[in-house]
């Protein structure tokens, strides 16, 4: 009983609250505020492509950050870069470096910089992944496009996430049997 009431007390609370406008202050929300940076996988310069798939693979993640010893960024590498530049052109996974596929010096961005500047690179770069540095240029996190769509996503959340997954398309009528 006390469940019902609960939830009941939460529903109530969020019609409560003022809706989230979407506009082009939206975009300066800072990227910490959007995205929680709780730390990202990286690799260090020795890292093989093997070695790289498998870490991706089992922590079902996207990209790879390549450190060196300092741990300072020195490339990416993308699940786009293991299929444009490894499959059916490299056989050797665990003697390759992952430094012959990885996108040196990528373009960052710091936590404290707007959520539009991940939105321009994205679409100027065509990037899906923009990594987040501190000040020594040491990786802390890094923002996926869903990570965006998310974002803009919880401004519409009743608009999305109550509609069916396929659009109506008007009734049809199987002929036969």
């Amino acid at each position: 009983m006390d469940e019902n009431l609960d939830e009941e007390m939460e529903i109530m609370a969020e019609r409560d609250q003022e809706p989230k406008i979407l506009n082009a202050e939206t975009f300066s929300t800072l990227i910490k505020d959007v995205v929680p940076l709780k730390g990202v996988r990286s690799l260090g310069l020795k890292t093989t492509i093997g070695e790289a798939v498998e870490i991706m693979q089992k922590n079902k993640i996207g990209s790879v950050l390549i450190t060196d010893d300092d741990g300072v960024l020195k490339g990416i590498v993308t699940e786009r870069d293991i299929l444009m530049k490894v499959t059916g052109l490299i056989t050797d996974l665990k003697g390759t470096a992952i430094t012959q596929i990885m996108t040196a010096d990528p373009v960052t961005l710091k936590e404290d910089d707007k959520v539009a500047y991940v939105m321009n690179n994205m679409h100027v770069g065509r990037f899906r992944h923009v990594p987040i540095v501190d000040d020594d240029e040491k990786p802390i996190g890094i923002v996926s496009i869903r990570d965006v769509v998310d974002f803009i996503l919880d401004y519409f959340p009743e608009e999305i996430t109550n509609i069916t997954s396929e659009p109506f398309r008007g009734d049809s009528t199987r002929e036969g049997a």
